[in-house]
């Protein structure tokens, strides 16, 4: 048979990567297909370890500093379903940020949660998500006792980073779990920015380490901050994980932490790269974020390029063999890494420096999504009947599967809420899931 999807991939070789996953690339592993075994015996077992994944599992926490940490080899996906059925029990409400990423809200039905949503903004100047003020979750939490748990994500997308020292204060001043989203930070432990990991303050972690460490595409972790959670855990990771789980992907989740460690020092160069690409852009590129964050994260670089989308400067780049992580109506985004080489910053500065002169695209509108409210249990209006109707048909109806723009992965609109005029005006359908034909799904009303 014909082989499309190798002769696509094998065409990427020798580009500049500034995307996921973060070993861009880059021939690191000290290991091989050889190595792709199965739970044979005396290779232990991932979902009741006693062995060589037991004792990687205690490296790993050892490293970040945690009572527990746990091998997700299926991503942060996986990892987040696993904390959450740890964390709460179904019929839980969960208080957590509108702009969480999509898989959250799936597995809000798996789990039966109901979630109640923190009050959230954009800048209007840069329409940015401006962070997460720790008072607004005490009185969230004082205003509705029965909230079980809090989700938050930190970093975010961009590379904000919450306040969560203050957040976690908030959160078990009252008695509450804290469980974050750490997906784009799985290598802030070993940076100047340690002191602002989830790992220090949430009682579960979820990171992917292939988003910024040097890891295969699907490697995640969990961590605990607290003691007597590990029965919990491996319930829910026998629940969630498949049976047989990759022993490349648990390979590459040892050796990215163990690569992170020694090579901490390493940092150092994403200020240099940084300096060197806003050089070379011109004024008024690089968005200011504002808000409730205790830090941005360097390796996030975010900017424009005047007359541009993101969506076209990341054509565009591509086109030249230099991939961004995301673009979209007015940003691109690259990620970058100390295993980025100079000859890669040299190809992406040239892109900047051939950029024309004259305005900026204007940034979007506050987004309107951020304010939804539930009104419909996730679980519930996913398992009704549904029927897809055009957009502009749906005003007012009751969502019955998200819409989701890809990158980032935030929906739009999801289970259980109602679609209100402006939540689905899209520049295309472009990279956006749940749009099929013109149409989304909503829940059947009764005749």
């Amino acid at each position: 048979m014909e082989r499309p999807l190798f002769e696509k991939v094998r065409a990427f070789r020798g580009g500049a990567y500034f995307a996921m996953p973060g070993h861009k690339s880059k021939a690191l592993f000290d290991f091989g297909f050889a190595d792709d075994i199965t739970e044979i015996e005396g290779a232990d077992n991932l979902l009741d370890p006693e062995g060589a994944i037991l004792e990687a599992e205690a490296a790993i926490a050892r490293a970040y500093g945690t009572a527990a940490s746990y091998l997700i080899p299926a991503g942060s996906t996986a990892a987040i379903k696993v904390a959450l059925y740890a964390a709460t029990r179904p019929g839980d409400k969960v208080l957590v940020q509108r702009g969480a990423h999509t898989a959250f809200f799936h597995a809000a039905v798996h789990l039966d949660l109901i979630p109640v949503y923190l009050p959230c903004g954009t800048d209007p100047k840069t329409g940015l998500f401006c962070g997460i003020d720790p008072k607004e979750v005490g009185r969230a939490l004082d205003a509705d006792p029965e909230i079980a748990a809090v989700f938050l994500t930190s970093p975010d997308y961009f590379g904000g980073i919450l306040q969560l020292e203050e957040i976690a204060r908030e959160v078990e001043a009252r008695n509450k779990v804290l469980v974050v989203d750490e997906a784009h930070g799985a290598h802030l432990a070993f940076t100047p920015l340690s002191a602002y990991s989830a790992v220090r303050f949430a009682h579960y972690t979820v990171q992917s380490l292939h988003k910024t460490a040097p890891a295969m595409t699907g490697a995640a972790l969990l961590h605990t901050r607290c003691a007597g959670t590990e029965q919990a855990v491996r319930t829910g990771m026998r629940l969630f994980l498949s049976t047989s789980p990759s022993y490349l992907i648990m390979l590459s989740s040892e050796y990215a932490v163990a690569h992170m460690q020694a090579h901490s020092d390493d940092w150092h160069r994403i200020e240099d790269m940084r300096r060197t690409l806003a050089a070379a852009l011109p004024e008024g590129a690089i968005p200011t974020r504002t808000g409730h964050f205790a830090a941005i994260d360097g390796s996030k670089f975010l900017f424009r390029l005047p007359h541009r989308t993101g969506r076209e400067i990341v054509r565009d780049c591509a086109e030249r063999g230099v991939y961004l992580e995301m673009g979209d109506d007015r940003y691109a985004l690259v990620i970058l890494s100390p295993l980025n080489k100079e000859d890669e910053i040299r190809r992406l500065e040239d892109v900047f420096r051939e950029a024309e002169a004259g305005p900026y695209l204007p940034v979007r509108r506050e987004a309107t999504y951020f304010h939804k409210r539930v009104e419909l249990s996730p679980r519930a209006a996913f398992f009704a009947g549904r029927e897809w109707v055009y957009i502009d048909d749906a005003v007012g109806r009751i969502c019955a599967l998200p819409v989701t723009p890809y990158p980032p992965g935030i929906p739009r609109i999801s289970y259980g809420e109602r679609i209100a005029a402006g939540d689905l005006d899209f520049e295309g359908h472009e990279g956006v899931q749940g749009i099929k034909d013109g149409k989304v799904a909503v829940v059947k009303e009764e005749l």
